[in-house]
C-alpha cells in the first residue's frame, strides 16, 4: 500500500500521539503506519536529558492508508481541523503518493541518524545533478539515492528523496561503499557531458580490469589485495546502466574482472559474456 502525503495545518506536535493511537486501532481506523519529519533538539537541564520535538518541512505527515480511510478520518476531531491533503501542482484534486520502497529508505536513514537529520524540499536542490547510486556496505547499506559529490572525489553525501516532496542528506560515504547505477544526464560547469564522463569512467575500468586479468594469467592467481580490488570493482560497477558502444566496453571490463576472479559459472558472468560481440 502506498503512502499518502498530508500536512498538518497548525504544526501541533500532539498529532504524534493521536496518530500512534490511531495506528494501534488500525483495524478500525485504516492507518497502518505513519511517518512525521521532526526536528529533535536534545538539552541537558539540571542533569536531565530533555527532548524538544517540532514538526518541520512544511509540517508534512506521511500516512500509510487508503484515500478513503483518510477521508473518513477527516470527519473526526482533531483530523477535521488539522490534516489536509497535499496536492500536486498539476492537479488540485489528485493526491500525492509515495512508494513503500522510498519510504522504507527514508525511515532507515532517519533511524540511523537519530534525529540529526537535515530535511529539505527537493526543489531547493538540483537533485538530478548527481549520479544515481546505491550503498552496498556500511551502516547505510541498501540506501539508494542521488550522489552529491565531493569535489575531487567519487564519494560524497547521498540525497535520499521522497518523490518531489521531501529529501534528506546522509553523511559523506566513501566511494568504496557505493554502487554506481546511472550517470547524471547533465553537463557540468566544466562542459563534461554524460557521454564523455561515461567514456572516461569505463576506459579507466577497462584498464584496471586488464591489469588484474594480466596478473591472473602471469601469476596463476590474484594476490589477496588484487582479489579484493577486483571484487570491489564488480560490486561498484556491474549494475551501471549504459548504452551503445560504451555499454559493450563496460561489459568487457566486468567480463575481464570475473575471469580474473575465476567466477565463470555465475549468472552474472553469462550476462556480460552474452553482451559481447
Amino acid at each position: 500500500m502506498p503512502w499518502l502525503v498530508m500536512y498538518c495545518n497548525n504544526g501541533d506536535i500532539s498529532i504524534l500521539d493521536i496518530l500512534e493511537h490511531k495506528k494501534a486501532e488500525s483495524k478500525t481506523t485504516g492507518i497502518l503506519d505513519f511517518f512525521v519529519p521532526l526536528d529533535v533538539t536534545r538539552l541537558v537541564v539540571e542533569g536531565k536529558s530533555i527532548e524538544h520535538k517540532r514538526l518541520i518541512a512544511g509540517n508534512y505527515i506521511f500516512l500509510r492508508a487508503t484515500r478513503e480511510d483518510i477521508l473518513r478520518l477527516r470527519q473526526e476531531p482533531p483530523f477535521d481541523a488539522t490534516l489536509r491533503f497535499l496536492h500536486p501542482a498539476t492537479s488540485p484534486t489528485c493526491c500525492i503518493y509515495i512508494s513503500d520502497e522510498e519510504m522504507l529508505m527514508m525511515q532507515k536513514v532517519v533511524d540511523i541518524m537519530e534525529g540529526e537529520v537535515e530535511y529539505f524540499v527537493p526543489s531547493s536542490k538540483e537533485l538530478m545533478a548527481g549520479d544515481i547510486v546505491s550503498v552496498f556496505e556500511g551502516e547505510f547499506s541498501g540506501i539508494k539515492g542521488v550522489l552529491e559529490s565531493v569535489k575531487g572525489h567519487e564519494g560524497g553525501c547521498i540525497i535520499v528523496p521522497l518523490g518531489n516532496v521531501l529529501a534528506v542528506r546522509t553523511p559523506r560515504i566513501s566511494a568504496n561503499n557505493l554502487q554506481l547505477l546511472d550517470l547524471a544526464k547533465v553537463t557540468d560547469g566544466k562542459g563534461k557531458s554524460y557521454t564523455s564522463r561515461a567514456y572516461k569512467k569505463v576506459r579507466t575500468l577497462i584498464a584496471d580490469s586488464e591489469k588484474l586479468l594480466e596478473e591472473k594469467k602471469s601469476q596463476g592467481s590474484l594476490s589477496e589485495s588484487s582479489q579484493l580490488e577486483a571484487q570491489r570493482f564488480v560490486k561498484r560497477f556491474s549494475s551501471l546502466q549504459l548504452s551503445g558502444k560504451i555499454k559493450v566496453m563496460h561489459a568487457q571490463a566486468i567480463y575481464n574482472l570475473l575471469i580474473a576472479l575465476g567466477d565463470t559459472e555465475s549468472d552474472l558472468f553469462l550476462h556480460f559474456k552474452n553482451m559481447l560481440p
